[in-house]
């Protein structure tokens, strides 16, 4: 982009006809003589007339050319460029990915050392005038001057939360495009390729990146456990490592924060340990690994609920339901019994499923409101809906009829939902289900998910205990209306129940509610995180078109472009300094010959 100083002097541009008006006037036409004793000079001439015409066009375009070069001068005529000490002021936007990847440790020094470092290069660029911004990886927008966002820059440490840098250069470009003057977006990461997200970048990024390449690295890929609660004689724990090789790493395994085992696991290899001898109540299980480049995806923890099995009623007439609790049954993990009823309203937990008989919908509707239940049946709906994802229920199943479930105070827990609308909720100690679990309601009896839920339902939803579930670090859960606190890591906090909450540090948290712990969430490292890959820098690119892309020690210089503009009134003088010794050539020559 160009520029000038005194734009209104390009109005002189209109002299540079001057010489074009002079060449008009000043053509004539050769006589022509018809006289025979001169026909012999018009072969001799021809050559003369030719050269004298080159000339004249010569004289023509340097002429021009140097009152043009005279008037951009006196213009001032500026462009963009780079590496210019001083700029105009401009707004820039600094995204400094701080995510978990930074953490990785390369030649003994954390790589968000390095960012941060690049980073105060780049404001020490900045001047007074300038407006800035600084977004890392938790998504927090700083605003202030070069020292402000200097002092900030103290405080940034490695956060176990993913950043998409599609989204902030998003959200940078929109604080530049309000700022109403020139500006630019810097990505300063270590450019993982999974961090990467389309973008309107357009030409004002600036993506400063290491040189290194980055290390190998290891992670505990999953760990899970088999179905919650588990009775006295215990579990099985699941749990895999990935890694670029398939040289077998040791794996220590503690239960409740003591040591347990140590074994030898082959990468992408998954293990399955029997852990028994526990008692009752919930306790933690931690897999690790030893410490490698990057840190935080070498431990990982999941809660475990050790509980008698639930003591079931249930009706023999619902043959899915009487089948799938047999087989419950049969391997241990409910109890014949009253303790809780399922099917229809008991006097304590209960799982209600609506009445065959639409008419009697209005009967069942009272002896829930004369239980203070705050939900009710409402009306008869089909349709090929299907069910949502959620944490009792993972996959989607076929719902064709369902019964409205409507609120008569409080939304209370929803669990699961049809096509966005509540299907499974809870009240108190009283779960209420939309439809019948028969074929002729839902596929759900026919699926490999209906004895899961069923456990589900009764050993945990039913007692008013919650499913255990998991989450990366840095997304949001809605908890339960009874949950007033957290216990995590860093202590206990109280909390909103209802409300969404959002961990930012792996580990366990355990939902307390009613003087009991009501359930317990796993926060991990968003696997993405361990993808150390870099992205090329033709991808980025591509990706985001006209961006540039550079290394963290030589980029910053090259940060303020939009704002930076190169004065080329010496270059316009040294060349109307050489048309105006052309000319001087040209004209004295065509004297000398004339």
């Amino acid at each position: 982009m160009i520029g000038f100083t005194t734009p209104w002097l390009l109005f002189g541009l209109i002299a540079a006809a001057i010489p074009i008006l002079l060449h008009l006037v000043q053509r004539r036409e050769p006589p022509e003589l018809s006289f025979p004793a001169v026909r012999y000079l018009e072969d001799a001439t021809r050559d003369h007339r030719r050269r004298i015409k080159l000339r004249h066009l010569l004289l023509l375009a340097v002429r021009t050319l140097l009152i043009v070069a005279l008037v951009l001068a006196a213009a001032g005529l500026t462009v963009r460029r780079g590496g210019v000490v001083r700029h105009a002021p401009s707004a820039l936007v600094l995204i400094l990915d701080n995510s978990a990847s930074s953490g990785t440790v390369i030649d003994g020094i954390p790589v968000v050392t390095s960012l941060v470092t690049a980073a105060r290069a780049v404001l020490a660029r900045a001047t007074a005038d300038d407006r800035l911004w600084l977004l890392t990886a938790d998504g927090t927008v700083r605003g202030g001057t070069a020292a402000d966002l200097g002092r900030e820059l103290d405080a940034v440490g490695v956060l176990p939360v993913r950043l998409d840098l599609g989204v902030a250069v998003a959200t940078g470009r929109d604080l530049v495009r309000g700022a109403g003057r020139p500006g630019e977006v810097v990505v300063i990461s270590d450019l993982q390729r999974t961090a990467l997200g389309a973008a309107r970048a357009g030409s004002n990024v600036l993506v400063l990146r290491p040189d290194v390449a980055p290390p190998a690295n290891r992670r505990i890929q999953s760990l899970v456990t088999s179905s919650q609660p588990w009775g006295a004689d215990g579990g099985r724990l699941t749990f895999g490592v990935a890694a670029g090789d398939t040289v077998a790493v040791p794996v220590a395994l503690r239960i409740a924060g003591r040591s347990g085992r140590d074994l030898l696991v082959t990468p992408g290899v998954p293990v399955t340990q029997r852990i028994s001898g526990l008692t009752p109540g919930w306790l933690t299980l931690t897999v690790s690994l030893p410490p490698d480049e990057l840190r935080s995806d070498d431990v990982q923890s999941v809660a475990v609920r050790v509980a008698p099995a639930p003591v079931v009623r249930w009706d023999n007439d619902d043959r899915f339901v009487s089948a799938a609790f047999e087989v419950l049954r049969s391997d241990g993990r409910v109890r014949s019994g009253d303790a809780v009823r399922f099917g229809t309203l008991g006097s304590g937990a209960s799982v209600v499923m609506p009445p065959e008989d639409p008419s009697r919908i209005g009967a069942v509707n009272r002896g829930l409101a004369a239980r203070g239940v705050t939900w009710r049946f409402g009306a008869p709906v089909a349709s090929g809906e299907r069910t949502d994802s959620s944490a009792l229920l993972p996959g989607t199943e076929r719902i064709a009829r369902r019964i409205t479930l409507e609120s008569a105070g409080r939304s209370g827990d929803v669990l699961a939902t049809v096509a966005g609308q509540p299907w499974l909720v809870r009240s108190g100690n009283v779960l209420l289900v939309g439809s019948r679990l028969d074929t002729a309601w839902s596929s759900l009896p026919l699926s490999a998910a209906f004895l899961p839920f069923l456990d589900a339902l009764v050993s945990r939803a039913a007692e008013g205990v919650l499913t255990t579930s998991e989450l990366v670090a840095g997304a949001e859960l809605r908890l339960p209306e009874a949950v007033g606190s957290v216990a995590g890591p860093a202590g206990s906090v109280a909390v909103e129940g209802g409300s969404l909450w959002r961990p930012r540090t792996p580990g366990v948290y355990h939902l307390v509610g009613r003087g009991d712990t009501l359930g317990a969430v796993t926060v991990t490292v968003d696997p993405r995180e361990s993808e150390l890959a870099r992205a090329a820098d033709g991808d980025v690119r591509a990706l985001w078109s006209g961006a540039t892309v550079a290394s963290l020690t030589s980029g910053p210089r090259r940060a303020f472009t939009a704002g930076s503009r190169g004065d080329l009134r010496g270059a316009l003088l040294v060349l109307a300094l050489c048309c105006a010794l052309a000319e001087t050539g040209l004209a004295g020559r065509a004297g000398r010959r004339n």
